[in-house]
């Protein structure tokens, strides 16, 4: 039929080419909250359940500081009727039945409604772009029309909010303006094949892995565990930190880091970038057991309680680690349990340390294991205004390591600590450039993974406090502890310990040698033990 002949010419170029870009120059994020409804936030962190209305206002304000192009404000439902609401995105939290009229009303010129935990009457005015909840439109079923788009980014933004962590929540709000509102380099970038792209570049795409990387990928897929995690990973979108990287280190294969390493850190071949994020901007630890922090004390605080030469006299503990992580605010890289870092000399280099966490990680398929990384820590310059009083940048760190083929870039800064090393707070910003990912973290550390005593209250946990909030992270961000006058780890349990006794961490140091030549020995090791075992 020639109408129905015409529909499809016209839909081809949406099925063929990338979807426009947006062209805005700014947005505007309005969050709409009860005034002292607790929320789900913070269940395993020190400050479990704040409000919502103190969720909004801090994620309000950290918005501008992953894209100085984004506004954010907060208003109280109760106020919404009355106030004037020009808005790209709304997010009601929280909100309840009396609300519904004057969100209904807010959101009408917005390019999405997103709710949660709201009454009912709210939640199903729920809409993205041409999609909307309570009346789904029949075009959401046509893989590239614009409902279908919404629906597809509704149902992320869904997932990501019921994690009830800051990041999973700003980062529903960053997809939905990167569709609709500014271009946002943050999550640009993905190496999933998607509708968004279109088919020809998806296409080009595969082309491009299958020219540059055939072998490699051959080796991936007929190998049953490695074609078992590339499936999973296509199922989850790459810009999703949580659940991506949840997916990688319960199945790590050579296989696998091959494949990435070739299509990815090689040949980049889906054209990913990513630089680490510069905001906020985190000031050095400038004093130390009464003295200016210099080199040499910058090295013992990473340094901690390892045994070793350089490791503080009469304070360290001179153990096989250097800490044990109590909590940290990243869910993608810090909520992992049992983290032991380990920070040791080089003996290659008067100024260069070596980084390696050993973690356990809970595999999607049940199992527990240990997993184990190798950083190069160098010293990095940092600007005047940061610099220590002598103008040096001693506790600022450039940490780089070849995870499951892709490289890794972070700085690290030493932010505080006890003047007994009874803890230490760092924060790190980091970036895999090849898949497109930016990342923040901060973490609270001590020789045995548990709260510090002394700090349980007082003026030593208002330090505390104060040195997650240089890093703009406050204590219901956090992952791993809970209330500290109650002393509960959700790190170090006791079914852990438990499982310890019978599976001891891998704490020996991997010395110099690069991540490359510790791979190949593994591999080789393994090929033996193989050989022999047979």
């Amino acid at each position: 039929r020639p109408g129905s002949m015409l529909s499809i010419a016209a839909a081809l170029p949406a099925f063929l080419l990338p979807v426009a870009p947006p062209t805005g120059v700014g947005a505007r994020v309005v969050f709409v909250v009860p005034p002292t409804k607790a929320s789900p936030f913070g269940a395993t962190s020190p400050e479990p359940a704040p409000s919502w209305r103190d969720v909004a206002t801090h994620l309000a304000a950290r918005l501008p500081g992953f894209d100085k192009r984004i506004a954010a404000d907060v208003v109280l439902e109760g106020e919404l009727a009355e106030t004037e609401i020009e808005a790209d995105v709304i997010l009601a939290l929280g909100a309840s039945a009396s609300a519904a009229a004057a969100v209904q009303s807010s959101g009408e010129g917005a390019a999405a409604l997103l709710c949660y935990d709201c009454a009912p009457q709210v939640q199903e005015l729920e809409r993205v772009g041409a999609f909307e909840v309570a009346e789904p439109s029949l075009q959401a079923v046509v893989a590239w029309s614009d409902a279908a788009r919404g629906k597809r980014l509704h149902e992320q933004a869904t997932q990501l909010l019921s994690r009830h962590s800051s990041e999973d929540l700003l980062y529903a709000i960053f997809f939905v303006l990167h569709a609709y509102v500014i271009e946002m380099p943050l999550v640009r970038h993905t190496v999933n094949p998607t509708w968004e792209k279109g088919a020809v570049q998806n296409a080009a795409e595969f082309a491009s892995m299958c020219t540059k990387c055939g072998d490699k990928i051959g080796a991936a897929l007929t190998d049953p565990e490695t074609k078992a995690t590339i499936d999973l990973l296509n199922a989850c979108d790459m810009r999703d930190q949580v659940g991506s990287y949840r997916v990688i280190v319960s199945y790590e294969t050579p296989q696998l880091e091959e494949f990435s390493l070739c299509i990815l850190q090689q040949n980049n071949c889906f054209g990913c970038e990513a630089a680490i994020l510069d905001k906020p901007r985190v000031p050095l630890l400038r004093r130390w057991r009464g003295a200016p922090v210099d080199a040499a004390a910058a090295r013992q605080l990473f340094i901690g309680h390892f045994d070793c030469d350089e490791a503080a006299v009469e304070k360290a503990h001179r153990l096989p680690w250097s800490w044990k992580i109590v909590c940290g605010a990243n869910p993608a890289y810090d909520a992992f349990p049992a983290q032991h870092q380990i920070f040791y000399p080089s003996q290659k280099s008067a100024s260069a340390l070596w980084y390696d966490p050993v973690f356990k990680v809970e595999t999607l398929d049940g199992w527990q294991v240990w997993t184990k990384r190798h950083y190069r820590c160098s010293p990095r310059p940092v600007a005047a205004d940061l610099a220590q009083e002598d103008g040096s940048s001693a506790g600022a760190w450039t940490l780089t390591t070849l995870d499951n083929g892709v490289l890794s870039r972070e700085h690290w800064t030493t932010v505080d600590a006890a003047e007994d090393l009874s803890w230490a707070i760092f924060h790190y910003s980091g970036c895999a450039s090849v898949v497109g990912q930016s990342y923040l973290g901060a973490l609270l550390c001590s020789a045995d993974g548990r709260w510090p005593e002394a700090a349980k209250g007082g003026a030593e946990l208002e330090r505390i406090r104060a040195a997650f909030r240089a890093c703009g992270i406050e204590l219901f961000e956090l992952y791993g502890h809970g209330p500290p006058d109650e002393g509960r780890s959700f790190m170090w349990t006791d079914a852990h310990a438990a499982w310890q006794e019978h599976n001891p961490p891998p704490l020996a140091t991997i010395g110099d040698q690069t991540v490359q030549q510790w791979r190949a020995a593994e591999k080789q090791e393994a090929t033996a033990g193989a050989g022999a075992a047979s």
